[in-house]
């Protein structure tokens, strides 16, 4: 609806009223303040809160000090403001004063020990008869190990897993009855003699010939020195590392001052030639001949 000002005796607009309604608009005296009834989504409770805190608001500004004490606040944010920006502009400039860098640590390295697991199964339709093969089957392999100079002490023969299949009827079907007992047994053997062992791992299944059925797992290099190793490469990272910030600072002009911090990345053990570095450090055990390689970061003061 359309809504048509008023003015009283005094030109000063009275309010303003709907078309057909019946109350008289209310009259203002000079200096009076007052809000008139809106309707739709201007009359809800919040725009009526609204318009008294705004009456309050404006009450407030008008009171002696008001203004002074706006501007002290403005002042004050302010202030707050530059200490930010110049905490700022600080740090900014203490960490320019500042060289971070990393270095590398890297040796080759060979296996000195070496673990490897074969596993004999036997198959027969009574448990005694799969027993029987099965112990024949762990002899062979174990007399093929002590054959290849491994000692008796380092050859270790697990116990007896077992498992069964059961007979099926001719519509397909299971049934209860045991047709086929699987037994199997793992021999392991440990070597400081790397190479006998990979030798080993490569010829045990020759037994199959014989009919012992034999499955040959890969074997395990390890690295016994590893800590040794690892603080020879934490040493030369760390000589790399200064040598590097050396090398920037000289370039810059500046001087290398204190050392920050320092701290040890990732150590890495991977195959010679490998370069599948994870970053999280890795270990891997697959190859005889393996590559070494630590990184360490060094914070030092530029001056």
């Amino acid at each position: 609806m359309h809504h048509h000002p008023e003015s009283g005796q005094d030109g000063v607009a009275q309010g303003c009223s709907e078309v057909g309604s019946k109350s008289p608009a209310p009259s203002l005296q000079q200096g009076e303040e007052t809000s008139f009834p809106q309707h739709g989504r201007d009359s809800s409770p919040a725009r009526s809160a609204w318009s008294a805190r705004w009456a309050s608001w404006s009450r407030w500004s008008r009171t002696p000090g008001a203004g002074m004490f706006l501007l002290g606040a403005a002042l004050a944010f302010g202030v707050i403001a530059a200490s930010g920006e110049v905490s700022g502009a600080v740090r900014s400039m203490r960490q320019a004063n500042v060289i971070r860098v990393k270095g590398v640590g890297m040796a080759p390295v060979s296996a000195d020990q070496a673990w490897w697991t074969g596993t004999v199964t036997a198959r027969a339709h009574s448990l005694p008869e799969a027993f029987t093969k099965l112990d024949a089957s762990t002899t062979a392999l174990r007399d093929f190990v002590r054959g290849e100079g491994i000692l008796m002490s380092d050859i270790e023969v697990d116990s007896v897993r077992t498992s069964v299949e059961n007979r099926r009827d001719a519509e397909g079907h299971m049934t209860n009855e045991i047709e086929v007992y699987t037994l199997r047994r793992s021999v392991t053997i440990w070597s400081t003699d790397v190479r006998r062992v990979e030798r080993i791992a490569m010829r045990s299944t020759d037994l199959i010939r014989e009919g012992h059925e034999v499955s040959s797992a890969s074997p395990r290099y390890l690295v016994s020195t590893i800590e040794a190793l690892k603080l020879q490469l934490i040493e030369q990272g760390t000589a790399n590392a200064r040598e590097r910030a050396q090398l920037l600072v000289d370039g810059s002009g500046g001087r290398l001052g204190r050392l920050i911090s320092a701290s040890q990345g990732a150590f890495d053990v991977v195959c010679a030639g490998s370069a599948e570095y994870d970053g999280m450090g890795s270990y891997d055990t697959s190859c005889i001949n393996k590559e070494a390689r630590v990184v360490v970061t060094l914070e030092y003061a530029v001056e």
